[in-house]
């Protein structure tokens, strides 16, 4: 039986729950014992995962006092491709990559919870619409300009649609205006995801607004059944494949009638769910999970 310890140093809701779904992909595997901690550990561990985003360096962590209890130091990340490498023996990655910048890094896939995630659209069609965003200033030109297009062709059918945009004010219903600070990069109110997913579930379309590096939006209301309609640039091209979608520019809307005519039936809220599970879902995460955990024991103990 081998030790493994999840370690957490700054919590928050991502951390907390990566961490959460990982000890629970570790309950299946009659290989390792799992324990949570909290900072450094205080007793031996074969490994030690750190729960976060490169929190070696973003802690400043002293690499010494973790290598005293850990025989092997995994860091998570956000991509494959990251040349920031730090002290770690291996490295968890979540976008997609055909190339990782290094022969340790490893790529797990992003998970949606079904438990709250599943369809519970009526036949009012709902549409999500995202709060504002951006990184740069290109990038806060684009966004507003698209939260201004997207709000301008949904105008003709606002009679047979009901728009739920996420604003500084919450979720706001039909919104006769939107209002974006010249200050600010983003603006909206935090929501507790219990809360802001009783409105994914009831969704049929979503429009994002900004560019998303490790957004899982477009997943999560897929996994409740809806469609997601973007420009390209919106998410990472590798995550396109995860969740059903249409594409368009500001020369060329979708063709929205047709989305309309489709997005009640369940073949289509069925088919968007499915796309996501078959791709984000926990048990496909906890296979994968486990799976490299077993080849990094067997790697390097005699198992």
């Amino acid at each position: 039986m081998f030790n493994i310890g999840l370690s957490l140093f700054t919590p928050s809701p991502w951390n907390d729950r990566i961490r959460d779904v990982m000890f629970n992909a570790l309950n299946e595997n009659d290989k390792v014992h799992c324990e949570k901690i909290n900072n450094y550990p205080e007793k031996k561990f074969d490994i030690l995962i750190l729960c976060g985003i490169r929190v070696i360096s973003k802690k400043k962590l002293d690499i010494n006092r973790l290598r005293q209890n850990a025989k092997i130091l995994i860091e998570i990340g956000d991509d494959g491709i990251d040349p920031a490498r730090t002290f770690e023996d291996y490295y968890f990655y979540f976008i997609p990559t055909n190339e990782p910048r290094f022969e340790h890094y490893i790529y797990l896939p992003k998970f949606v919870d079904e438990n709250y995630l599943y369809p519970e659209q009526t036949n009012r069609i709902s549409v999500f619409v995202d709060h504002y965003k951006n990184q740069t200033e290109p990038e806060r030109q684009i966004s507003i300009r698209s939260l201004l297009y997207i709000f301008e062709n949904l105008k003709k059918f606002r009679d047979r649609i009901d728009v739920y945009f996420h604003s500084s004010n919450g979720i706001e219903l039909n919104p006769n205006e939107i209002t974006i600070p010249r200050d600010k990069k983003s603006n909206f109110k935090f929501l507790e995801y219990a809360e802001i997913t009783k409105f994914y579930r009831r969704c049929h379309i979503f429009f994002p607004t900004h560019r998303e590096t490790q957004g899982m939006l477009a997943q999560e209301i897929g996994a409740c059944g809806g469609l997601t309609i973007m420009q390209e640039w919106m998410y990472p091209f590798e995550t396109h494949h995860q969740f059903e979608h249409l594409i368009y520019n500001f020369e060329k809307f979708v063709d929205f009638e047709a989305v309309l005519e489709n997005c009640l039936k369940k073949e289509f809220i069925n088919k968007n769910r499915n796309r996501v599970i078959k791709h984000c879902s926990i048990s496909v995460f906890n296979k994968i999970f486990n799976f490299e955990i077993n080849r990094i024991l067997k790697n390097h103990f005699k198992i």
